[in-house]
């Protein structure tokens, strides 16, 4: 007989944000404090004993992502997880709650596989090409001034990152910029994330040639996620890479904007596509030499997905890492699991146990019970 799934659960966790750090992102920028930051993980266990964890993006609202799957379990239980993943993975008409639901059900089975198998995800994926993930440091929110950019640079280069990212505005991109690659040198690679804030692509070409001096690595998104048009005329004037795609869940919506050349890096996420269409997201992209930067804004289970697929992809270069309290924070990075992949000096090391290579710490996630409270409040 084949190994059935016996259960699927949520888990919702919270974490209160700090009142330092409540400020950061949308604080200065949205005028409002962010009270906590939520994380869901799904759970799934076969007849066998086998667990497999997975975490899908809060951005799909933890209660909606949980009501859908309490609804929906059935479509999983009594199948064959081999079989399963088959069903658990995002489709252009379910919407965003469902596909990342979708995409935390895909991570979890993935972990079951991997287990069963006796190996890595990357292993059932191809096969490992690296043996460690390079890793930039992703924050400089939209609420730090200047100086605080400036200082935030210099300290994750003493860190050991190689690479940082901030997040700019037509207001204060000239400076930050600025600021940003004289704190981090001239030696590390240095990123711009514009979360689709330029309004078309003539105002994006003048913006990013007023920055391209300062020798960026990629631009993050700078128009609307719907403007192909402007994305493909936007790629054939400036030599600065362009990247994107972190919302975008299957690969459908990828094909279309890489056929029109819309971007030199797409930065498909785990816990929005799922492991195997960020699989297959990957391998097209790569055969128009495309390289691959996942978005990873969230946590350690999610991040073990994302070190998976790119372990696995032809075309990795680099892997995101959230140093802020904006929907993450340190505990859910490093304590939720037992053996979280950190980076150390630059690199994550790519495990060799099998699944997503992190277990669940079912006692330390008792410290973090769900906060059903608002997310923010007025200054």
């Amino acid at each position: 007989m084949p190994m059935m799934i016996k259960s699927l659960e949520t888990i919702l966790l919270s974490h209160r944000v700090p009142k330092e750090h409540q400020l950061n992102w949308d604080g200065r920028a949205y005028g409002q404090r962010v009270l906590k930051n939520d994380m869901m993980i799904v759970r799934i266990e076969t007849d066998e004993g086998i667990v497999g964890i997975g975490e899908p993006s809060v951005y799909g609202n933890p209660k909606l992502m949980e009501a859908w799957l309490r609804d929906h379990k059935a479509m999983f239980l009594g199948k064959d997880p081999f079989d399963a993943l088959s069903i658990a993975s995002p489709t252009l008409y379910y919407g965003w709650s469902v596909n990342c639901a979708l995409a935390g059900v895909n991570q979890a089975l993935w972990d079951i596989v991997g287990k069963a198998a006796k190996a890595p995800v990357y292993k059932l994926l191809g096969g490992k090409r690296t043996d460690r993930i390079k890793v930039y440091a992703s924050a400089g929110q939209l609420g730090n001034t200047v100086e605080e950019i400036r200082r935030e640079a210099e300290r994750f280069r003493e860190e050991g990152f190689l690479g940082y990212k901030l997040r700019v505005t037509l207001e204060d991109y000239r400076e930050k910029v600025r600021a940003a690659r004289e704190g981090l040198g001239k030696d590390l690679d240095l990123m711009v994330e514009w979360n689709m804030r330029i309004p078309n692509a003539k105002v994006a070409i003048n913006a990013i040639r007023n920055i391209e001096r300062y020798e960026l690595t990629w631009v993050e998104e700078p128009l609307p996620g719907t403007d192909i048009e402007g994305y493909a005329e936007l790629r054939k004037a400036i030599d600065v890479p362009i990247s994107g795609g972190e919302g975008l869940a299957t690969r459908w919506e990828f094909k279309m904007r890489l056929e029109k050349g819309c971007y030199g890096i797409v930065q498909p996420d785990c816990d929005v596509a799922g492991i195997s269409e960020a699989s297959r997201i990957a391998f097209m992209a790569s055969l128009d030499e495309v390289l691959l930067c996942p978005h990873n804004w969230h946590n350690a289970i999610n991040t073990a997905a994302n070190v998976q697929l790119m372990a696995s992809s032809p075309n990795q270069f680099y892997l995101e890492s959230n140093r802020t309290w904006n929907n993450s924070c340190p505990e859910f990075q490093e304590q939720i699991v037992k053996n979280p992949l950190l980076p150390r000096k630059g690199y994550i090391e790519v495990p060799d146990r099998p699944g997503l290579g992190v277990e669940l710490d079912e006692e330390a996630i008792k410290k973090f019970p769900y906060l059903d409270i608002e997310r923010a409040a007025p200054l």
